[in-house]
């Protein structure tokens, strides 16, 4: 972590020295120094950090090397603060009172250059201490995985992965498919993985699988291989030989690897064959040993253990992996249960009373089958008495912090093995209350704020960041709460006992701190980041320090001090109840992302025109207004949200400057708005939100749109509170053609055209018309769009009787909602039509699905109903009448 962190101050103090040039002239060779020593440092970094968790000498110099980092990024964000506060007040002078400005700017250059003076001399601490403790093989191309991180491993493969039967719950669904897929899938040679969060018990489940009856009746041979995370392919090869084909030690060492590989192969391409590699880390192991394996399309299989999404589809893009789910509250009672008695070797039951402690007690660990059998071990060498049960559920979050070598040391190998530039970015769920859900868009904004986010050629650091979290969901590190309809992921959150991982290590690298309501011991560490649910900001000497602050407590916090929070990069105060924010804001003059969304803030000071580092502005559930026009000056803007439940018309500026703007939601566009001359300069956005009056300036609207090329997203809502939604009306014509990146439409509002294919854009896959009083059946134009994935009629989007889907439409959608459309009478659905539609909602329509119901839609497996005629959801209930269709997994209805 120390690496990343340092790689990070040395790319913040690389920006600030071409961005503030002006501001660095007179310290320049100094700060040029200190950025130069830094990158030294850090070639020697990747090794230390490796190292580190089994030698105290190494954690030690790691630490000083931070803070030493830490040291030199505050010194000279600190003087930048100081030169432009001094620019600032010179500007507002006479000429003769600029004199003593210039003395202020040398005497902060002493200080600068003082304090970097002081931190050369621990840099040269730092180097001596190197010999002194003996450490300078450190970064000189050593075995770089620490003694404790090999032990870890050690432990992960003793751990004893039983596949008795009577620790195994849950699982028997898991067990059904998968026994299905090794047995009757297709007769190829097919990967089946297994993948998961550590501690889920995919090897348990493996083993279950791979001992059962149903599936050795049906293979010649079978082989259990585990692949340590530092595999060798030569141990593999031998490993394999030696239980495929029974070759003792003594034959294999007289083998080399490409005599080993022809035998093994040639042994197998006789037989039908299984072989489990289990705890597999690494794309390389297959690549390395896919030779061995022939396919003779005779139903052979081999099956992964992982965490890591990646690496099972990298092995079989074709075989969709198996994701394991925590255990419900009832599983994961019964697997406490069955540890307990398995460990008093009983066959009786517990005590009667054990059942609602032991309930309250498995909640603790979240589902997590891992943490409940080490549960389960510490309550088996307990008196079963009421009281010693008492006394666990009380401290089983202690008590499993305090059997790391079964539990979190297990699950910090999968954080060991982070690459660097993911271990901030991991550690930063940490500072999110236990449980929190929280929205993939927040989060990758704060990471680019950040600056945790590596530029990737001419790629925008948002879709880096989005990658960077799709990564994290593969390594089974952070779980997928919801997913958007275009598949791309929602909200995420994180299993506790990862949580308390991300904090453990975030408090030893003062990466972050979490204020429990004794603000004194919180502050004793230092830390970077603080967040709070108790509404109480920092109020120690060490705040200087602190670049980013969240709240969670929907109580006004007092913040009555963010004058000392002079080096903040990020307010979060989302959902927090604030009457008025501080003028004092305005002097953060490093912050990049302040989220006001939730707070019902009425007025943004003006001094907030002095944060021209500002990269995202969240506005949404405010009540700010008007819109302050030097909103439109901060130069490096890029996300600006306003609140679409308010009208929040916006006069920019004709020399408007947002050139960095990406987004821009929530803007309403009325009679006065400036979109001709102010906001039709913005041409670099990517999700563009309007909605008010939109007729009233169509021709600007248009012309803005157009030029508008790199438009991912676009809703134009002309629907206003209080009136007729048929005089809601949206533009007419929109050349949309040269738009291949927009993929996402929404129109609210009464179109004056029919539809036509040529209206969309070539690449559209979501579209939602809302109140759109077409006369015209859209489906018969909008089921040639080639790419159309989801599609939503709302709130008389139609307003004709029959609408009709033909045979070959909609190829490629795969949600249909239908709601409040009140004069479709039927609905034809021929055969052939929707070939991949997965899920369809249909709400308060009266029509008739003809001539066959929903029986030619083979593919639905979800289906949602609400507000229907009595009669319709009666004949979906009893499975029988036109409407009712084959379906194994529908949701209820």
């Amino acid at each position: 972590m120390a690496e990343y962190i340092v790689s990070l101050v040395i790319e913040n103090i690389a920006s600030q020295m071409v961005d503030e040039a002006v501001s660095l002239a007179r310290v320049w060779e100094t700060v040029e120094w200190i950025h130069a020593e830094l990158r030294r440092m850090l070639c020697f970094l990747k090794d230390a950090d490796a190292k580190q968790d089994g030698d105290d000498r190494v954690r030690n110099w790691v630490a000083d090397i931070r803070e030493v980092a830490y040291d030199a990024e505050d010194a000279i964000d600190s003087y930048i603060l100081k030169m432009m506060k001094q620019q600032e007040k010179g500007s507002t002078t006479r000429f003769f009172k600029r004199y003593p400005f210039c003395f202020n700017e040398l005497l902060a250059s002493y200080k600068l250059n003082k304090q970097i003076n002081r931190i050369k001399k621990k840099i040269h601490d730092i180097s001596s201490s190197r010999s002194t403790y003996g450490i300078e093989n450190i970064g000189k191309g050593g075995e770089g995985i620490s003694f404790a991180v090999n032990s870890l491993r050690e432990r992960r493969r003793s751990y004893p992965h039983s596949s008795d039967e009577e620790i195994v719950v849950g699982t028997e669904e898991d067990i059904k498919i998968l026994e299905d897929q090794l047995i009757n899938g297709e007769l190829r040679l097919s990967i089946v993985s297994i993948i998961g969060m550590a501690g889920l018990g995919k090897t348990t489940l493996a083993k279950k699988i791979y001992c059962s009856s149903n599936v050795n009746m049906c293979f010649d041979s079978c082989a259990w291989v585990y692949v340590s995370h530092e595999y060798k392919a030569g141990e593999l090869l031998r490993d394999l030989c030696n239980k495929v084909m029974g070759l003792r030690k003594v034959e294999l060492e007289k083998m080399n690897r490409e005599e080993m590989r022809v035998e093994l192969s040639s042994f197998l391409e006789q037989r039908r064959y299984i072989v489990v590699f289990d705890d597999i880390w690494n794309k390389e192991v297959w690549d390395d040993l896919k030779a061995v394996f022939p396919d003779k399309k005779n139903g052979s299989r081999v099956v992964f253990t992982t965490r890591f999404r990646d690496v099972a589809l990298h092995a079989d893009p074709r075989t969709r992996p198996h994701e394991l789910s925590l255990l419900s509250d009832e599983d994961s009672w019964k697997l406490l249960s069955r540890k307990i008695c398995l460990e008093w070797n009983a066959l009786t039951s517990l005590p009667a009373w054990t059942e609602e402690l032991g309930k309250e007690i498995v909640k603790k660990c979240k589902g997590l089958p891992l943490a409940i059998v080490v549960l389960g071990g510490l309550l088996s060498r307990r008196e079963a008495t009421f009281e010693e049960w008492l006394k666990v559920l009380k401290s089983a979050h202690w008590q499993l912090l305090q059997h790391p070598a079964q539990c979190l040391d297990i699950l910090a190998l999968s954080y060991h093995d982070l690459p660097y530039y993911l271990k901030p970015c991991f550690l930063y769920f940490g500072l999110f209350p236990e449980d929190f859900e929280i929205s993939a868009r927040r989060l990758i904004l704060l990471w680019v704020a950040e600056g945790f986010v590596q530029p990737r050629g001419e790629e925008p650091l948002e879709d880096v960041a989005e990658d960077y979290l799709v990564e994290l969901v593969g390594r089974s590190m952070v779980q997928i709460t919801a997913k958007k309809l275009n598949g791309r992921i929602k909200t995420v959150r994180i299993h506790d006992l990862l949580r308390e991982l991300a904090t453990k290590k975030a408090k030893e690298d003062r990466f972050f701190d979490i204020i429990h309501g004794d603000v004194k011991d919180c502050f004793l560490t230092s830390p970077r980041r603080v967040s709070t649910s108790f509404g109480i900001a920092p109020k120690t000497r060490n705040s200087s320090r602190i670049r980013s602050l969240f709240f969670f407590d929907h109580n006004e916090p007092g913040l009555k001090n963010l004058k000392k929070l002079k080096l903040l990069r990020v307010l979060d105060l989302e959902s927090v109840q604030i009457g008025l924010l501080e003028s004092d804001v305005g002097n953060l003059i490093h912050l990049r992302y302040l989220g006001l969304g939730g707070t019902w803030l009425r007025r943004l000071p003006s001094s907030m025109c002095n944060l021209l580092n500002l990269q995202t502005l969240d506005l949404r559930s405010t009540l700010v207004d008007p819109i302050p026009v030097f909103i439109c000056k901060l130069l490096e803007l890029r996300h600006l949200y306003f609140n679409e439940n308010k009208e929040m018309i916006v006069k920019p500026p004709k020399d408007i400057s947002l050139l960095n703007l990406q987004t821009l939601q929530g803007i309403c566009i009325g009679q006065t708005s400036s979109v001709e001359l102010g906001l039709d300069k913005l041409t670099t956005l990517r999700h563009l939100s309007l909605f008010g009056n939109l007729i009233a300036q169509e021709e600007a609207l248009s012309r803005w749109i157009f030029k508008s090329k790199g438009l991912q997203t676009l809703k134009l809502d002309a629907r206003t509170r209080g009136e007729d939604i048929a005089r809601a009306a949206l533009p007419g014509f929109m050349d949309f053609s040269g738009h291949i990146f927009l993929t996402k439409l929404y129109f609210g509002g009464f179109r004056q055209k029919s539809l036509g294919v040529q209206d969309f854009p070539p690449n559209l896959s979501e579209l939602t018309l809302h109140g759109s009083f077409l006369m015209e059946d859209p489906m018969e134009k909008l089921e040639k769009l080639p790419s159309l994935r989801v599609l939503k009629l709302k709130h008389s989007a139609y307003v004709g009787k029959q609408m009709v889907c033909s045979n070959g439409g909609f190829p490629q959608l795969q949600f249909l909602k239908l709601s409040f459309l009140y004069s479709v009478e039927t609905w034809r659905i021929e055969e052939g039509a929707m070939a991949n539609l997965k899920e369809l909602h249909i709400v308060e329509c009266k029509m008739r699905i003809v001539p066959r119901g929903l029986w030619p839609v083979a593919t639905l497996s979800n289906l949602k109903l609400g507000y229907l005629p009595r009669d319709f959801e009666m004949k979906v209930r009893d499975r029988k009448g036109e409407n009712w269709y084959r379906i194994e997994h529908v949701l209820p209805v």
